[in-house]
């Protein structure tokens, strides 16, 4: 039996999920991207599990409690991975419920009022994973190749270009899904980070619309990293000076041990957010196109449970 091939369109932590999955259940697969790692956006992320900026809840919590399961059993094993555990706090300025995904979660609890850093009224700690994407995508990359996987630099101009070299196609180019399927729902939302050196700070901290929101906090290995903004249609990825003042100005506030830090780097990443994730087959001439992209600020988040449901489209499909 001739082993099928499919085309992945994207190289970033959507493409490479679901190129190695697709591997793993028998596909031939290449992927071709203009970009990538280490000029991806995913490698821009902080990245945190975390739901963030993907909707609709009732599609986004299974894949993201597949996505934690995944890298609990496969990736926390392997210290190469990038991938440890973390506690994170999540501080609001106003009592809220508790979130829909706290049940996915372990450790998950309220914050006492002593605990709440002034101007805060109500938050939560819970277990979470944090990945560092500067190894995290260096990890999946020789993964995926391993597995006989092939990686191609190139542009794709046009569906009809994809379409001549396969007729299985995993569509995970984010915001460059505007220009190719002609999806102008999907909209850039910049995230500005600063990365300084470690202080001793461990767990990550966020707040997201509070006195200090965006911000947050994510202690990685070599790093931590500092945001952030949610800049909606400001397609500029350079790094803005007045944005990086303010990233430090609501560190310091979250936490007093980052009123003084040692800058290392700072980058931008284009958020592709969308009224909610497309995760959907479509028929395009003779093509097969399993459309992946849209997960906003969650695409470490949803990776692995979105991955898992491309292989199942792709296999009712083909």
């Amino acid at each position: 039996m001739t082993q099928r091939s499919v085309l992945v369109l994207g190289c970033g932590v959507s493409g490479l999920s679901s190129g190695i999955l697709l591997l793993q259940a028998g596909w031939a697969v290449t992927i071709w991207a203009r970009e990538l790692p280490p000029y991806t956006t995913s490698n821009q992320a902080a990245a945190l599990w975390f739901p963030y900026l993907a909707q609709p809840i009732e599609r986004v919590a299974p894949w993201a409690s597949r996505t934690l399961a995944y890298f609990k059993q496969h990736l926390l094993p392997d210290a190469a991975s990038g991938c440890r555990p973390t506690l994170v706090q999540d501080l609001y300025a106003h009592p809220v419920e508790t979130p829909w995904w706290a049940g996915a979660v372990a450790g998950y609890r309220r914050l006492a009022a002593a605990e709440l850093p002034a101007g805060y009224a109500d938050g939560f700690e819970t277990e979470s994973i944090v990945i560092d994407t500067s190894v995290y995508m260096d990890y999946l990359v020789p993964w995926f190749v391993r597995l006989g996987g092939q990686i191609v630099q190139r542009e794709v101009s046009s569906i009809e270009e994809a379409a001549a070299e396969s007729t299985h196609i995993v569509n995970c180019t984010g915001l460059g899904s505007r220009n190719l399927f002609g999806d102008e729902s999907v909209r850039p939302v910049r995230g500005q980070v600063v990365k300084v050196r470690p202080n001793g700070v461990v767990h990550s901290i966020l707040d997201d619309e509070g006195p200090n929101g965006l911000g947050y906090i994510i202690p990685r290995s070599a790093d931590v990293v500092l945001g952030g903004t949610a800049q909606t249609d400001d397609w500029d990825t350079r790094v803005r000076a007045a944005d990086q003042a303010e990233i430090l100005r609501k560190a310091a506030n979250l936490h007093p041990a980052f009123a003084d830090v040692q800058i290392v780097s700072a980058g931008v990443g284009l958020r592709p957010v969308r009224h909610e994730v497309r995760l959907e087959a479509e028929r395009i001439g003779e093509a097969i196109v399993v459309h992946n992209y849209g997960h906003g600020g969650a695409g470490f988040t949803l990776s692995w449970g979105c991955a898992e449901e491309v292989v199942q489209r792709m296999r009712e499909e083909g």
